[in-house]
């Protein structure tokens, strides 16, 4: 799986457990305990979807820094002729 569909997988997985907080705290009479351990796994799902994005964007930047180094070799190979 690569990053950018983990970054999707817990975007949705936050939003679908936020909701689930909601339903649980309306619906089991006010039950906070479990309204904030879901909670506080939907921010966690959060946090590890910036963190995918994060690494997917420092992926990409390796890449291009990659393909910048190659294309400045041949252009003073192409200079250098």
């Amino acid at each position: 799986m690569d990053n950018n569909t983990a970054s999707k997988i817990y975007e949705w997985g936050s939003y679908i457990l936020i909701v689930a907080a909601t339903l649980v705290f309306f619906l089991m009479d006010k039950n906070v305990q479990l309204t904030l351990l879901v909670l506080v796994i939907a921010v966690y799902l959060r946090v590890m979807m910036y963190r995918s994005r994060c690494k997917s964007f420092e992926d990409e930047n390796d890449e291009l820094k990659e393909d910048l180094r190659k294309l400045t070799q041949l252009l003073k190979e192409k200079e250098g002729k």
